[in-house]
């Protein structure tokens, strides 16, 4: 049998020896942190898509409901001008 001293270092071996299968077994605990790191990069990319969204979502209600934004869309982007309007074109010497 087994004395108690013996015991206690048989049970400090199989401790260690999960402890070590565990942080370096199959890269283990390299992975598990490795993914957290890679989760949290992820979250915020999620976050800034996320509010990206909202704005757009935002903007096309802002068209869809108001005419208003319509035409300075349309004229900002497009440079359309209603008719009996004048265009101006400046051009900055160089």
């Amino acid at each position: 049998m087994l004395n108690s001293v013996n015991k206690k270092k048989m049970y400090l071996f199989i401790g260690i020896f999960l402890l070590i299968l565990v942080m370096f077994g199959n890269k283990g605990m390299y992975n598990v942190i490795k993914q957290r790191i890679e989760l949290t990069r992820l979250n915020k990319e999620f976050i800034e898509i996320e509010n990206e969204n909202r704005d757009l979502r935002k903007q096309l209600y802002g068209l869809e409901n108001n005419p208003a934004n319509i035409e300075r869309e349309a004229r900002n982007r497009l440079g359309l001008i209603q008719p009996g309007e004048i265009k101006y074109k400046f051009i900055e010497k160089e």
